[in-house]
């Protein structure tokens, strides 16, 4: 009796069949789980973004690959097979493919912040090593496509709140980082204090954290003991920089001097801990809450635009500022063409023209056949944004396309 499992190439998976192992070491995947079913188009995504990888399948609790297309090697004989001919992919654009890759980093990291936040709770010891793992794996995700890293970090659901948070400034403060010409070590240990910035939070009580209404002086004060509480548990870590220590104690001053735990003015702030300042407040006030919804990117950007004297380092911000963009990835705007877009990257060199996809006319509404316009060599402008609601556009599926 021959064996249900086969070993396939990641582009023969369908829809309908059972996974029983992914090739190579779990930590290189998004699953956590060692078997599953592949019972919807975002797990096949999630799948098809590891690239050229193999997959054990268990025909008896799914389908097979159809007769036509060879297997990689009976389960009987677990030896290196010879290449088969994949089956193409379903069609994705190259943004398509690094927004999947993107949302496969961010689901690891997701992991990883919530094993070091648990321990953290339970006093042991932090992983410092997965910390600098995840943290690699976050810049790698950085360097090969910025904007699509940024934009699948700033949607997340208010329960994935506190701990997609840490992901998204930790991709934050790299990404400024780079712009401001660090690299190297320096770059990473800024990654690491953004992923550990807001550990002091398991020393907050969750009512309190997620509590819909304003929170009262009592309540307050306990929520601005979290950076020395993250101090604290960082400083018993021999392998926690001095960088990450100063991010997670001083991300929430102020450069008039009005911030917290210790009211430091401007000159005694160190540039990491005013970039953790500026990527904390954007990625804070454009998340949904318990207690609001999130702003849209370029309405988070003007607000912060007018709290920078006295809150933000100027420079920093406007660093900042042209790192997102005026319009940021994923905002749907609509053109002087009366048509709706998505902005995917921003231009070479005006945050007001990025490049964009085409999507809708108006005011019919009517598909269009999608098509990618610089804005800098079009006569095509922006002349507002859009609520993608009210098109029923899922801008998350727009962008994987």
């Amino acid at each position: 009796m021959s064996s249900p499992l086969k070993k396939i190439t990641i582009a023969q998976v369908t829809r309908g069949m059972y996974v029983h192992k992914i090739c190579g070491k779990w930590l290189d995947h998004p699953f956590w789980k060692g078997s599953f079913a592949v019972e919807d188009a975002k797990t096949l995504a999630t799948l098809r973004s590891l690239g050229n990888q193999e997959v054990w399948i268990d025909t008896d609790r799914g389908l097979d690959v159809p007769a036509a297309a060879p297997v990689a090697a009976n389960a009987a004989v677990l030896e290196p097979a010879p290449a088969v001919a994949a089956l193409p992919p379903h069609p994705r654009t190259a943004f398509g493919d690094d927004i999947a890759h993107a949302e496969a980093v961010r689901d690891r990291a997701k992991a990883v912040v919530m094993a070091m936040f648990g321990d953290a709770r339970m006093g042991k010891a932090l992983s410092m090593d997965a910390a600098a793992g995840i943290v690699e794996e976050i810049n790698n995700a950085i360097t090969r496509n910025t904007a699509a890293m940024l934009s699948v970090l700033r949607l997340k659901k208010k329960d994935d709140y506190t701990y997609l948070h840490s992901v998204a400034v930790s991709a934050l403060m790299m990404a400024l980082g780079r712009r401001l010409g660090i690299d190297g070590d320096e770059l990473k240990e800024l990654g690491v204090g953004g992923l550990l910035h807001d550990i002091g939070k398991v020393g907050v009580s969750d009512a309190v954290l997620n509590k819909p209404g304003r929170l009262s002086p009592l309540e307050m004060a306990s929520v601005r003991l979290h950076p020395q509480i993250g101090w604290d548990i960082l400083s018993r870590e021999s392998a926690a920089s001095a960088v990450a220590l100063d991010v997670c104690l001083h991300h929430h001053e102020k450069t008039d001097g009005s911030g917290y735990p210790d009211k430091l003015p401007a000159a005694e702030i160190s540039r990491a801990a005013r970039m953790g300042a500026i990527c904390d407040v954007y990625d804070a006030i454009t998340s949904d809450r318990p207690y609001k919804r999130g702003w849209e990117p370029a309405e988070a950007i003007r607000r912060m635009a007018e709290w920078q004297d006295g809150h933000f380092d100027r420079d920093i911000f406007h660093a900042f500022v042209k790192l997102i963009g005026i319009y940021p990835t994923g905002t749907l705007v609509r053109l002087s063409s009366e048509r709706l877009a998505v902005v995917l990257v921003q231009g070479n060199s005006s945050s007001l023209n990025p490049i964009v996809r085409v999507l809708r006319a108006l005011p019919s509404n009517d598909d269009l056949d999608p098509v990618v316009l610089d804005l800098q060599e079009s006569d095509d402008t922006i002349v507002g944004i859009e609520d993608p609601t009210a098109w029923d556009l899922h801008i998350p599926n727009v962008l994987r396309q």
